[in-house]
């Protein structure tokens, strides 16, 4: 779509809220299950302070051993229950079953110095399976007081869910930056509200604009239903999103920290690496020169030469002595071959190849041996390598296998091979890998473009040191076709297993494995300037994701009739004729820690051929006793300018048993607008724009205005 600045960014909101249930569980494939959370009432999140608080730099700083209390609002003198915080913060808290439905208080303390550190925060109609994600830190701390020390002027005796989130939602707009000392703003007494006039003021200001979200149920059985509705979604995205991060981005946090780490190593053991780079510089510059004696110098332009110093005693032997400035001076390098050679290059008449290189701290050793099979048409070269370095903790270790098979013995143009295949193990501080059949085939009469026919791959086996991260990747087979106009790409895949092991941010365990991958692939010519390229043609598979939060498992698969490159789908002046037409179904399970389990059925189409042309998203999301369908269809137009665009779209979700319905449309450059009936088709809550729902305000906040005057704000549906 085009919008203006401020109608894009309703649209967005609006559409990200609308799709919430969808998109999250719609990346993960997940589903599947019925039945409640058990017999145990659960509750659990984080709890984070400013920086100011511990006299740490930054925000967001975990509150470790912190001792973490629940009340049942509003007495806040006798705890439910009490438990402590984990080195990051996390708590978990168990419940008697009889508070479900109450609202909960939920309090976290620690002495600090010569101050009691207090964070709170407001769980309002505790379901019966218990809640994660109940978070605590400055802004629902500011929330609660103020929430707290008006409750009875304003008749809060009891609270809404929605309401609570839209509130915490607005301050955190206003004051999530704050990083001060929260015990210097609070009164000593637990909901005394706010200390400091300028916090209270903003703070209540809020609580002003928001008293209609905030009162709890009205009597009205079906705004109770349709609130009910709202906060299913709302304790699904907690589950998914928690502290606004999708789980289905904790590998990837998990890899980017390891390479954080890594790095941090790597940095560490930087001379290490420039002195191994100076030893295959010294290398590269032997070749085609004679047995003897070398120095390797440079210049202040950072350039280097080999010079002669004189004969060695044989041969065979080589030695280069580096001259150039930095952690590589002194670095001697020796070469040993087995038979006299005229000139260095690696040729298996030679022999076996003796490398070091040595100085002070430093111990590099290889053992290359090239050997041909001139019978069996076979090269191979067999290495053992060991690197001991003062700037490295422990050796670095390889050895390994390249064996070759030749088209012929013919190699005065330069060897032709048919097939490639590896064997090796690696070793070091940074982590260990273990390649298993390696096998590459080649075409021997193509051109050095297109000669790659496929490549195979038994096992591969990593373990990351510096941030435990481990990968397994097991049985992959990818087939390459030719391309019209030279190269190659892919013709189909397979993969039998790709597992990632790591742990997140908070040291958490998590894990994916992704299994019975399958992918077809075809030739798609650019109309532009012909150039070939593979495109996906049909993929299917397996995920399993699991965390301490929740685990995800389902199936994939996805057919296109005339597929086209990923990044051209979106690109200005893309038209209809040329927009993929497929299917993409997603099913599953999810199984929270805490809440029901979910199971979904999506399936996604595209219909550019369609009168008129579209796209449409369906789904059912089951939760026990409870279940959403949900479907979504956007009417698609092109221009020069945007290509391929979505002028117009359509959401609805259906709650059942109640029949409770959610209906929202928009066109292009309008903001959408919608209402939630009841199953006889009587409105129960307008959905649109505050300042054209009676609560100026706002402005052109998305909300959802119920019937009895109450409201929520559907920005707090996304934590």
């Amino acid at each position: 779509m085009r919008f203006s600045l401020r109608q894009h960014r309703v649209s967005l909101a609006w559409w990200g809220v609308c799709l919430a249930a969808l998109a999250a569980l719609s990346l993960f494939g997940c589903g599947g299950g019925g039945g409640g959370g058990g017999s145990l009432l659960t509750l659990s999140g984080d709890v984070l302070v400013p920086g100011g608080t511990t006299r740490q730099v930054g925000g967001g700083t975990p509150l470790a051993n912190a001792t973490v209390k629940a009340y049942i609002w509003p007495d806040f003198t006798n705890a439910i229950a009490q438990g402590t915080t984990d080195s990051s913060g996390h708590y978990v808290l168990t419940l008697p079953e009889t508070t479900a439905g109450k609202d909960i208080v939920v309090v976290a303390t620690k002495q600090v110095g010569d101050k009691v550190v207090r964070v709170a925060t407001v769980s309002p109609d505790m379901p019966a399976e218990g809640r994660s994600n109940v978070n605590l830190d400055h802004v629902t701390t500011f929330a609660f007081e103020e929430i707290a020390r008006i409750r009875e002027q304003e008749g809060l005796s009891d609270l809404s869910a929605g309401g609570v989130a839209t509130v915490v939602e607005r301050i955190r707009e206003r004051l999530g930056s704050w990083d001060g000392d929260l015990s210097s703003v609070l009164s000593s007494q637990i909901g005394g509200g706010l200390t400091d006039p300028t916090l209270r003021d903003t703070v209540q200001n809020v609580i002003q604009q928001h008293k209609g979200a905030l009162k709890g149920s009205t009597g009205d059985p079906d705004v109770d239903r349709a609130r009910s509705m709202m906060q299913t979604m709302r304790d699904m995205m907690g589950t998914v999103v928690g502290n606004g991060r999708m789980e289905g981005t904790a590998i990837n946090t998990a890899l980017n920290l390891t390479r954080d780490a890594v790095d941090a190593q790597v940095s560490a053991a930087e001379a290490f690496g420039k002195r191994f780079e100076i030893m295959m510089r010294m290398i590269d510059r032997l070749y085609d020169h004679g047995p003897g004696e070398y120095r390797l110098v440079g210049d202040p332009y950072g350039h280097d030469e080999l010079q002669y110093v004189g004969a060695s005693a044989n041969n065979k032997t080589w030695k280069v002595t580096s001259q150039v400035e930095g952690p590589s001076n002194g670095l001697v390098l020796t070469v040993v071959v087995d038979n006299v050679m005229e000139a260095f290059h690696f040729d298996p008449a030679a022999g076996k190849y003796q490398i070091t290189a040595t100085k002070s701290g430093v111990n590099y050793s290889a053992t290359l041996t090239p050997t041909i099979n001139e019978t069996n048409r076979t090269a191979q070269l067999t290495a053992s390598i060991n690197l001991q370095d003062s700037a490295l903790s422990q050796p670095i270790t390889f050895n390994g296998t390249l064996q070759l098979t030749l088209a012929s013995m013919d190699m005065s143009s330069g060897p032709r091979a048919t097939s490639a295949t590896f064997n090796g193990s690696f070793s070091s501080q940074f982590g260990s890998a273990q390649v298993n059949n390696l096998r590459v085939d080649f075409d021997p009469d193509s051109s050095q473009e297109d000669s790659l026919q496929r490549i195979r791959l038994t096992s591969l086996q990593a373990q990351i040191a510096a941030r435990p991260l481990s990968l397994s990747l097991q049985g992959v087979d990818v087939p390459f076709m030719k391309l019209q106009g030279g190269g190659t790409a892919p013709r189909s895949i397979t993969v039998n297993t790709l597992q990632v092991t790591g742990r997140d941010e908070s040291n958490k365990q998590i894990s994916l494995t992704i299994s019975q991958v399958s992918g077809t692939f075809e030739e798609y010519r650019d109309p532009v300037n012909g150039v070939g390229s593979g495109v996906i043609k049909t993929l299917s598979g397996r995920m399993n994701f699991a965390s301490e939060r929740l685990t995800l498992s389902g199936e994939i698969s996805g057919t296109w009739d005339n597929p086209v490159p990923f990044g051209q789908i979106s690109q200005a002046g893309h038209r209809l004729s040329t927009y993929p037409k497929g299917t993409i179904r997603i099913n599953g399970n999810m199984t929270p820690s805490i809440g029901k389990p979910a199971a979904v059925d999506i399936t996604i189409a595209t219909r550019p051929d369609a009168s008129p042309p579209k796209d449409t998203v369906s789904a059912t999301f089951t939760y026990g006793a409870e279940s959403m369908q949900a479907s979504m269809e956007m009417l698609l137009e092109a221009n020069e300018v945007d290509g391929v665009y979505p002028a117009s779209a359509t959401f609805t979700m259906t709650h059942s048993p109640s029949g409770m319905k959610v209906e929202i449309a928009g066109e292009r450059n309008q903001p959408p607008i919608g209402t939630i009936k009841n199953a006889s088709g009587t409105k129960i809550a307008d959905i649109g724009e505050a300042r054209d729902l009676g609560v100026p305000d706002l402005g052109d906040a998305a909300i959802v205005k119920y019937r009895d005057g109450t409201f929520e704000t559907l920005q707090s549906l996304l934590p």
